[in-house]
């Protein structure tokens, strides 16, 4: 089992590792793990909740189990990746079964492309989950092919879909990126015209350009577009998206610190 320090209910990386055991179960709620960890143990097989604080106390965990199968958690955190944890699984040749609550089939597929044998829905039931265990442990195939083939080509298709969209958004000059930030962030018009100090024909002129080259017909699909692409979010996160532009910034482009009018 995962070694815990009962004073602080924390991981403690000084005390010894687990014992070796047949299924190692990587899930961040830790009532979880433990709670398969039981399920997995009344059906004869020996577990271990591996899971430590970073993904390298989780892997060296990992390597002290010596699991013949991993059930692995989509998703453990904001500081661990699932899909790094598959890479170096995958790669020691272990086999990997996807654990997750989640139903989302593209995040599935992405899972069974980075070598993940099966996905097993937590809400699936003890059956499901101990007829993988099963199968894994006796070297049979977890997936039907068609199926997995059916999965996969899902995720090129949206891949594909998403090429396209971001093909759309390449189009957009600097300020007509600006323009589509600021209204899928829920400004309007007359509220960009105010933020940049500029007349309000320039900005409805952005407004247009964006439009036409998104093809859609309104501001509200426009910034329903930007959202749902995830084209947005990118721009959000990056240090040189409007909000945090510097205000010295390059000819043709809008600042809203330096109040630069375009």
């Amino acid at each position: 089992m995962r070694a815990v320090d009962d004073r602080t209910g924390g991981y403690n990386p000084f005390e010894t590792g687990p014992e070796r055991a047949q299924v190692a179960v990587v899930d961040d709620h830790v009532l979880v793990g433990r709670l398969v960890v039981g399920l997995l143990e009344r059906a004869g097989y020996t577990a271990a909740h591996a899971f430590g604080e970073t993904l390298d106390e989780t892997w060296k965990l990992i390597e002290l189990i010596q699991p013949e199968v991993i059930l692995l958690d989509f998703d453990l955190g904001p500081l661990q990746s699932a899909l790094a944890l598959l890479e170096r699984a995958v790669a020691a040749d272990v086999v990997v079964a996807g654990f997750t609550g989640s139903d989302d089939r593209i995040e599935h597929a992405t899972f069974l492309e980075g070598g993940a044998a099966a996905i097993v829905p937590k809400a699936s039931g003890p059956a499901d989950l101990i007829a993988v265990v099963e199968l894994a442990l006796a070297g049979e195939e977890l997936m039907a092919p068609d199926e997995r083939h059916v999965a996969l080509s899902r995720l090129r298709k949206y891949r594909e879909a998403r090429r396209r969209d971001m093909a759309a958004f390449a189009m957009l000059t600097q300020r007509e990126q600006e323009t589509l930030s600021l209204l899928a962030a829920g400004q309007g018009a007359g509220e960009i015209a105010e933020l940049w100090e500029v007349a309000m024909p320039t900005v409805r002129s952005h407004i247009r350009s964006v439009l036409a080259k998104l093809g859609v017909t309104s501001q509200l699909q426009a910034a329903a577009m930007a959202r749902e692409s995830g084209w947005y979010a990118e721009v959000a996160q990056n240090e040189s998206s409007i909000l945090t532009m510097p205000s010295a910034t390059a000819a043709g482009t809008i600042s809203r610190r330096s109040g630069s009018k375009g």
